[in-house]
């Protein structure tokens, strides 16, 4: 509640007596490129977004340099200029190209969306004149992190490139350190300063040069935020991160995520693909499992294959087997990393990995995808575990000769499950329906293409995938560009989510503390209610300033909107930890968001009251 907290004191001071407020969503980039001689090596940010949304949306883009002041781009072609209003109707898609008339600049980038926020795909594409050489996807930063861990690689082709970003209008301090592979204590450690606003990007080797044997090796490494330069205590503002493999002409994103306490015992990587002939088209996946536990983690990673049956497969050249046992021995403090390499015969492959842990472990999970022609190595792209889905949405660009996306779905249940897919153009409508049903453990992997056929004619298509299970499922996305591949990330809400207009307060009780209230709402795809329940839930929050705030679910009836595109809901709100009687006048700010029957969330609003 550390954020939320934070929020409703920044609003506290910012509200008017009886204004409405829509407070502003904030996501960002940690890393974006963009530059070069256009008739050889350079780079181009892609800005995808999908408004999924009832309503239309503003997002506020703003590009930063490493010292933290405005950075100047092109969008579309258009400026220079540091920042942009993009406005979208609810359900419309768009893609935005970021260039650069001059070098090669690296930066980062934040977006503010008022008054909802939307899915937002950063891809980073690096070419050679016309030819796209790789392509990569960053994964958005919803909230800074004080600490982060993952796996790094060097050696004659191979090194990793870290970029870290300061939100904040001060200073920031992180201090980076590199764990011996050998003994699990620090080889280094460097202590970064960032300005406000400011970026870093270096390769592991220039962060590290004192380390004997940093071009070769595989080790952890880890991100603390500090509260000082000399990094010598824990705290400051936080920071966002995120890592690049750099594997010859080939970049793989790393992706970066804050460091938890433990982790659950199940782990799934919706798709690993192994195999084919050794002088055509072959594939690899490369697991990496990094922890902080000083005692070792071990654990059993079984594959299988789409019906749900073991999955053969060959880990680090060892004959194939379905399940894999692995035990990582730490030193104290541990800190360690090992690799598995999965391998297969002439025939490629494909399937899901579910690793089993004795007990809850601090344990990183991730894969890169290696697509092989021979021995040259043609592209890769990297995924963390997944996280389970109720519901999903993707950003889909297609082009009939050179483009298409990739999903991979997983059904961890005991039973059979069904996810149905809606295909959306760029205009928010649907233009297709699909329905795939999976057996227990079962898998399956299309391209949108193979989904959709109708796409496959379509010289270029933008719009939107969006995914709704009967059960919790799991899923991965790839974007392939030609021979190149890139993650893409799968939002945790599905299309039209509610968007509440505005919000009311109707009557004020002091004891029990109470608030009564309407609030306005769309919702294009008309599915606040169902006749199966009418029953709306929602989350309210009440700040009582300086005396603090409370929070807790609420429950509305929802049945005048039954099969309704908008219309008002009024419900009463009881803060559950609020004791007594609140004082006769006493001021206070009411929030609340609401979810539809698919679990997705509104936007969030505010409007002051009294007791």
């Amino acid at each position: 509640m550390k954020k939320i907290a934070f929020l409703l004191f920044v609003l506290w001071a910012e509200i008017a007596s009886g204004q409405v407020t829509y407070p502003p969503v904030t996501i960002a980039f940690p890393h974006v490129v963009a530059g070069g001689d256009p008739n050889g090596p350079h780079y181009v940010t892609l800005l995808q977004i999908v408004n999924n949304n009832s309503a239309s949306t503003t997002a506020h883009v703003a590009l930063f340099s490493d010292s933290g002041s405005p950075l100047a781009v092109l969008f579309d072609g258009q400026g220079p200029q540091s920042t942009i209003d993009l406005q979208l109707d609810g359900g419309q898609s768009r893609q935005v190209q970021i260039t650069i008339n001059g070098p090669i600049t690296a930066g980062w980038m934040e977006i503010v969306y008022s008054p909802c926020d939307a899915l937002t795909t950063v891809l980073l594409d690096s070419f050679s004149g016309t030819t796209l050489v790789s392509e990569i996807g960053v994964d958005p930063a919803f909230d800074v992190m004080s600490a982060t861990d993952f796996a790094a690689e060097t050696d004659g082709v191979l090194n990793t490139g870290i970029a870290i970003a300061n939100p904040d209008t001060a200073a920031a301090y992180v201090l980076a350190r590199l764990w011996d592979p050998n003994t699990g204590n620090v080889l280094a450690g460097n202590a970064l300063s960032i300005p406000a606003n400011g970026h870093v990007a270096r390769f592991l080797t220039e962060l590290f040069p004192g380390v004997s044997n940093v071009n070769q090796m595989r080790a952890k490494v880890s991100l603390d935020s500090c509260s000082s330069s000399a990094c010598n205590l824990a705290g400051g503002n936080g920071f966002i991160a995120t890592a690049v493999r750099i594997n010859g002409d080939q970049l793989t994103t790393i992706p970066v995520a804050d460091r938890p306490e433990d982790g659950n015992q199940v782990r799934i990587l919706p798709q690993v693909a192994f195999g084919g002939p050794a002088g055509d088209l072959n594939i690899k996946t490369v697991l990496y499992f990094t922890t902080n536990v000083s005692t070792g983690v071990f654990g059993a990673a079984d594959i299988f294959d789409n019906d749900g049956n073991p999955l053969p497969a060959s880990a680090d050249g060892a004959a194939p087997a379905s399940s894999i046992t692995f035990t990582v021995t730490f030193t104290v403090p541990g800190n360690r990393v090992t690799r598995i390499v999965l391998s297969g015969d002439d025939t490629v492959r494909s399937g899901w990995l579910r690793l089993t842990l004795p007990e809850t472990a601090h344990l990183l999970v991730s894969a890169v995808f290696q697509t092989f022609a021979g021995s040259d190595l043609v592209s890769e792209a990297s995924v963390l575990e997944s996280v389970p889905l109720a519901r999903g949405l993707i950003y889909l660009k297609s082009q009939s000769t050179s483009q298409d996306v990739g999903v991979a779905f997983v059904n961890p249940q005991p039973s059979p499950a069904a996810i149905d897919l809606r295909l959306l153009n760029r205009n928010g409508d649907v233009i297709g329906n699909q329905q795939i049903t999976l057996p227990s453990n079962g898998h399956v992997a299309r391209f949108v293409t193979e989904l959709f056929p109708q796409l496959a004619s379509l010289p270029d298509f933008d719009g939107a995938l969006s995914l709704h299970g009967a059960a919790i499922f799991a899923a991965t996305a790839l974007r392939l560009t030609g021979a190149k591949i890139a993650a893409l990330p799968i939002a945790s809400n599905g299309m039209y989510r509610p968007a509440i207009n505005t919000v009311r307060v109707t009557k004020t009780q002091r004891s029990p503390a109470q608030i009564s209230f309407e609030v306005d709402v769309a919702d294009y795809d008309s599915d606040i209610v169902t006749d199966f329940s009418t029953t709306v839930s929602g989350v309210a929050y009440v700040d009582f300033g300086d005396a603090g705030y409370d929070y807790g679910p609420v429950k509305i009836d929802g049945a005048r909107l039954a099969s309704q595109a908008s219309g008002t809901l009024s419900g009463t709100f009881q803060p559950p930890n609020v004791t007594g009687a609140v004082p006769s006048g006493y001021p206070a700010v009411f929030y609340i968001y609401i979810f539809d029957s698919a679990g997705n969330r509104s936007n969030l609003l505010a409007i002051p009251t009294k007791f």
